[in-house]
């Protein structure tokens, strides 16, 4: 083999490495049977999106967390809290809660029009 071709094949493999690890989203709808799950993005300056489809593949929520409306110690992420707004492929609309777990990981919730809640969460993995 020769040394080109064995450092494409390493490239290769750091890349599909680096795509696999990343914030995984995980959530669950009142009015849909089983847990969704997802991809999360954090935000450059807190919060950030995700993504959340249930098992079948019918319905998909797209959610967005807004930057902390309450910050904690400088330097720390614990006690940040914010809002944000979720759409759903079904025309559901959600307002959200926010609140982080560490700097890699955040959990929320919210409700409908219809009363049906959402509760998610988005970590590192």
């Amino acid at each position: 083999m020769n040394k080109r071709l064995i450092l494409i094949i390493f490239v290769a493999s750091l890349i599909g490495t680096a795509c696999a690890i990343g914030y995984q989203a995980r959530g669950s709808l009142s009015d849909v049977a089983g847990e969704m799950r997802g991809k999360g993005y954090p935000g450059n300056r807190g919060g950030g999106r995700f993504i959340l489809n249930d098992r079948e593949g019918r319905l998909s929520c797209d959610g967005e967390a807004f930057p902390a409306k309450v910050s904690g110690e400088p330097g720390s992420c614990q006690d940040e809290s914010g809002e944000g707004r979720m759409r759903c492929t079904d025309g559901r609309e959600i307002a959200l809660r926010w609140e982080a777990i560490s700097c890699r990981s955040w959990k929320g919730s919210g409700v409908d029009a219809q009363g049906n809640r959402m509760e998610f969460r988005v970590e590192r993995r």
